[in-house]
C-alpha cells in the first residue's frame, strides 16, 4: 500500500454516513459521489486494498478536491478526508509523477524565486500588453487575468531588509509570500505600515522562498521539504532575534505552522527544530490582536460598510476567525456586516481553479451572491489567493465591491 498504509486506519474509520454531502462544495456542483468525501475515501481505500487501479477517473476524483476541510468539520467520526486526499496525491506522485506537464511546470516555477520572478516579468511586460489587444480574453478558465494586478517591481526589491522605528516594542520577521511579493505589493506595504505604527522593528529577508504549500498539496514532498528547510534557515537560524515570523497570507500561515510538522513526520530528529520554528509563526490579524492595535491615531474620513470572508486556511487551518473581525470593528466609521456562509470556500484552492474551472466558477458565484446580499462596499479577507479569486468573481458578476486585505483597511485608517 505504500503511502496509503500510513492512513489506512483513518480510511476504515469512515462509516459512510453521508454527513459530508451537506458541506462538500464540489459535490453540490454536480452531485457525483466521486466528488464528495465519502466517495473519495472509498476510492482511496479500494486503491490501498489493490482492488482498483489509480486510473484517470480516480485521478479526477482526487485532484478535484478543494482541500477546504469543510467535510472534516462535518464528519461525526472525525475523518479528515482532506488529509486522506493529500495522502492519495502523494501516492499518485510517487506512482506517476505530476501530470499534466503544465501543472508540473507551474509547481516548479512557484518553488523557484528566479523562475517565478522571470514569469511575472514577462506577464507584467509583454503579457499584459498582449492581453489588452485580444478582444474577449478577459477571463481564462474562469480567472480574471486581464485585471490581475502585477507589481511593477517585486515587493522584496522595493524595501530594505531592516525597517526600524524610534522606540521599538517588538521585533518581527516578515514572511511575505509569493503573491504579496509579485502581485499585491500594496498589501505588503500596508502590513509594514501597520507594524511600524505599532512600534515594531521589521526584518524582511531578501532570500525567502515559497513556503512549499503548492508542491505539498500535489504530493511533491521533496520540493516542499527543500523550500521548508530554506525557510527555516532564513527565518530561524539567520534571524534569531525576531520574536515572531509574521505572514499576511492565511495559506502560508497554515503551511508554516500546521503542515511543516506533518511534512517532516518521517524525520523525527528534525522535528524539534520544526516545532521551534512553527511556534514562532503568526498571521497578521492574529498578531495585531495579540499586541493590541494602537487606536490613538486611527481615523477614517469616509464611512464604509465592510464584510469579511474567512479563508479556508484561516478558519479550518490555523483556527483564526475572531481577530480579523475585531480589528475591522475598531476602525472608525466602519460598519461591519457579517456575510452568510462567511467561511464557505471561495473556489480558488490553488491550481484547482485552473484545472477544474467549472467547479471553481460555480463555487465563486455563490460567494459573490452572498457578498452582494450584505450590501457591503468592501470585502476584507486574509488571503491573497482569495482576494484575487473573489475580486475576479465580483468583476465577472458585474458587481461593484472591492476586495482588500484586513491590513489594507487598517493601514488606510492610519493615514495622516
Amino acid at each position: 500500500m505504500g503511502v496509503l498504509a500510513d492512513v489506512y486506519e483513518m480510511l476504515n474509520t469512515c462509516n459512510k454516513c453521508g454527513f459530508c454531502h451537506s458541506s462538500c462544495k464540489t459535490y453540490k456542483v454536480n452531485g457525483s459521489e466521486t466528488r464528495v468525501a465519502r466517495g473519495r475515501v472509498q476510492l482511496i481505500k479500494a486503491v490501498a486494498d489493490g482492488k482498483l487501479e489509480p486510473d484517470e477517473a480516480y485521478e479526477d476524483a482526487i485532484m478535484s478536491c478543494l482541500l477546504c476541510g469543510e467535510c472534516a468539520v462535518a464528519c461525526p467520526s472525525g475523518v479528515r478526508a482532506n488529509d486522506l486526499v493529500l495522502a492519495a496525491r502523494r501516492d499518485l506522485k510517487l506512482r506517476k509523477g505530476i501530470k499534466p506537464f503544465v501543472k508540473s511546470f507551474a509547481l516548479k516555477t512557484l518553488a523557484d524565486p528566479k523562475k517565478l520572478d522571470r514569469g511575472f516579468r514577462v506577464f507584467r511586460g509583454m503579457g499584459k500588453s498582449t492581453l489588452n489587444k485580444i478582444d474577449g480574453l478577459d477571463f481564462f478558465r474562469g480567472i480574471d487575468i486581464r485585471n490581475m494586478p502585477v507589481a511593477k517591481k517585486p515587493f522584496l526589491g522595493q524595501v530594505p531588509e531592516k525597517i526600524t522605528v524610534q522606540h521599538p516594542k517588538h521585533k518581527v520577521a516578515f514572511y511575505v509570500g509569493c503573491f504579496l511579493n509579485q502581485s499585491l505589493d500594496g498589501t505588503a506595504h500596508s502590513v509594514v505600515k501597520v507594524l511600524t505604527k505599532n512600534d515594531c522593528d521589521i526584518t524582511i529577508p531578501k532570500d525567502q522562498v515559497c513556503c512549499g504549500l503548492p508542491q505539498y498539496a500535489y504530493g511533491d514532498f521533496e520540493t516542499a521539504k527543500a523550500n521548508a528547510r530554506k525557510t527555516i534557515d532564513t527565518f530561524l537560524d539567520k534571524n534569531r532575534d525576531a520574536e515572531v515570523v509574521l505572514t499576511a497570507c492565511a495559506s502560508c500561515a497554515s503551511m508554516l505552522r500546521e503542515e511543516y510538522p506533518k511534512l517532516f513526520a518521517d524525520e523525527p530528529h528534525f522535528l524539534p527544530k520544526i516545532q521551534q520554528f512553527s511556534e514562532k509563526v503568526v498571521e497578521f490579524s492574529e498578531y495585531m490582536a495579540k499586541i493590541g492595535v494602537d487606536q490613538s491615531k486611527l481615523q477614517n474620513s469616509i464611512p464604509v460598510k465592510v464584510t469579511y470572508h474567512d479563508p479556508c486556511h484561516m478558519v479550518r487551518g490555523i483556527g483564526v476567525t475572531q481577530q480579523p473581525r475585531q480589528i475591522l470593528q475598531i476602525i472608525p466609521r466602519v460598519e461591519y456586516v457579517e456575510m452568510n456562509e462567511a467561511s464557505r470556500c471561495c473556489g480558488a484552492s490553488g491550481l484547482v481553479q485552473a484545472f477544474y474551472h467549472e467547479i471553481s466558477t460555480d463555487i465563486t458565484h455563490q460567494k459573490t451572491q452572498n457578498i452582494n446580499d450584505t450590501n457591503a462596499d468592501i470585502v476584507a479577507t486574509s488571503c491573497p489567493a482569495c482576494m484575487l479569486r473573489i475580486q475576479g468573481g465580483i468583476n465577472a458578476a458585474g458587481q461593484k465591491q472591492k476586495v482588500v486585505h484586513v491590513a489594507d483597511i487598517l493601514a488606510k485608517a492610519y493615514e495622516d
